[in-house]
């Protein structure tokens, strides 16, 4: 902490007494997620000969196995050190641009590949996010623009508090699992092994793909086209690929959209594209725990598929020597079905692989208590509709299963009893929307004990939607 006090010294002119109090902090993120971004940069900067760097969110790390790309590439010809430049959404693609434009020399090819939401394609900036990967990487602050160092010096109290949050509970960020510094090998190659796709319907429905919603901010598009500038008179070249996108997480209607979205964007960056975003549009038994990150043979495809793009863009249409390997196994168990509770609640099919709570019963707004099942019908019951339990004033406590992925927006208007929400979510918190708890003042957040680090930091590749929850969360 006191090599970061002193670039902020430096680039913030930051009070004292607040560097101060950092610099006295022990680190704590060292072993997390975050703790990657350093090592990436290094890599990146220090690497020698051509680097292909593949810039983009979490899907890079997922998506991508290095060494398999550096042998396909050698193979034709085109040796290159391949440098993953992607994990964070919580970050932003725009920080990971500043980052990446002083680190480009002579014969350098950029890949820019960004998950297709609504916020990727901008200039976000997720301030807590950085100071976390920065904790031990102090040269990582005056890479990024002067208007992220001024969001950074605006959520520098707020970065202390949370430290301050973790010296007073105890409980450290989590490091172990796939979301951890531990889960990369010192190429940047993610070495965690992803057997299956855990998520009970093979793709998470809180988070659909919709092309028409994945608009490209103009101040973004500004800088992707800047940054290709610089890329070129430093003779590096900038090319646009496209993220792995779940089939069964597509938006209906999804074939008439994904053509004038791709025509927009290239339109709007000054790049060449040496992808169909049809070719990364996978089968949903290709993914792991979100729809765009793969499992471990997910990503020996994609860089396949990636490989096979760079050639031709280079001018090899040879075919490239793979042996595919086969589509593995849902790892997704069925829960348990407990006592019956099915009596309480309205169900509707989603897809034709789950259900969700469509209402309740006459004898389920009698309740005071509620218990979602896990299992309705054989199938896992992934999520609620907006109004199940709105407008309640009998409802005072609601457990909800691991299967339910989401709580939607103001879920609970009117709920003026509900005092304890009790999520037993082990591996991950559910979405959430951006006022789940409007209407339900009294209400307390209780979540496991063992998962409660993720509620409290966010697991490192997506932003925090509890972050601002944090004062009804409780741990059992």
């Amino acid at each position: 902490m006191k090599k970061i006090a002193a670039v902020l010294l430096l680039v913030l002119l930051m009070p004292v007494s607040l560097l101060a109090a950092g610099a006295t902090m022990p680190e704590y993120y060292g072993e997390s997620y975050y703790a990657q971004l350093p090592e990436l940069y290094r890599r990146l900067k220090t690497a020698e000969g051509k680097k292909l760097v593949l810039v983009g969110g979490s899907n890079i790390a997922f998506g991508v196995d290095t060494a398999q790309l550096e042998e396909s590439l050698r193979g034709f010809g085109w040796g290159c050190t391949v440098c993953p430049f992607g994990l964070y959404a919580a970050v932003g693609t725009s920080a990971m641009l500043d980052l990446a434009q002083n680190c480009l020399g002579e014969g350098d090819v950029v890949v820019l590949a960004v998950e297709p939401t609504a916020g990727t394609f901008s200039t976000y900036f997720g301030a807590a996010a950085f100071w976390k990967c920065a904790e031990s990487a102090p040269e990582l602050l005056p890479e990024v623009s002067a208007g992220k160092r001024a969001a950074l010096a605006g959520s520098y109290i707020g970065y202390l508090q949370e430290r301050a949050a973790i010296a007073r509970s105890g409980v450290l960020p989590r490091a172990e699992g796939v979301y951890a510094k531990s889960s990369f090998d010192g190429n940047g190659n993610m070495v965690f092994h992803r057997a299956g796709n855990i998520m009970p319907l093979g793709y998470d429905p809180a988070a659909p793909i919709d092309f028409a919603a994945a608009a490209v901010e103009d101040a973004f598009a500004e800088q992707v086209n800047g940054f290709c500038e610089l890329a070129e008179k430093r003779g590096a070249q900038v090319v646009l690929s496209f993220s792995p996108m779940n089939r069964g997480a597509l938006a209906d209607g999804w074939e008439e959209t994904v053509y004038p979205w791709f025509r927009t964007l290239t339109e709007t960056f000054r790049c060449p594209v040496i992808s169909d975003p049809n070719k990364y549009i996978m089968d949903s038994g290709w993914f792991y725990d979100n729809n765009f990150h793969l499992n471990s043979a997910g990503a020996r495809i994609r860089t396949y598929t990636l490989a096979c793009d760079l050639l031709g863009f280079l001018g090899c249409y040879q075919k490239v020597p793979f042996d595919a390997p086969p589509m593995p196994a849902p790892m997704a168990r069925l829960p348990q079905q407990g006592a019956e509770d099915g009596a309480d609640f309205l169900f509707a099919p989603l897809g034709e692989g789950g259900y969700v709570v469509s209402g309740l019963t006459g004898a389920g707004r009698g309740k005071a208590e509620l218990t979602v099942p896990s299992v309705h019908d054989g199938r896992p019951v992934v999520g609620f509709q907006a109004g199940v339990f709105a407008e309640n004033p009998l409802l005072e406590r609601l457990i909800l299963p691991e299967t339910v992925a989401a709580i939607p927006d103001r879920a609970f208007d009117g709920c003026v009893s509900l005092t304890r929400l009790t999520l037993l979510h082990q591996s991950a918190p559910p979405d959430i929307g951006d006022d789940p708890f409007r209407g339900a003042d009294r209400l307390r957040v209780y979540v496991p004990s063992a998962s409660y680090p993720l509620y409290r930091d966010g697991a490192g590749c997506e932003g925090n939607a509890w972050e601002r929850w944090q004062g009804r969360i409780v741990r059992y």
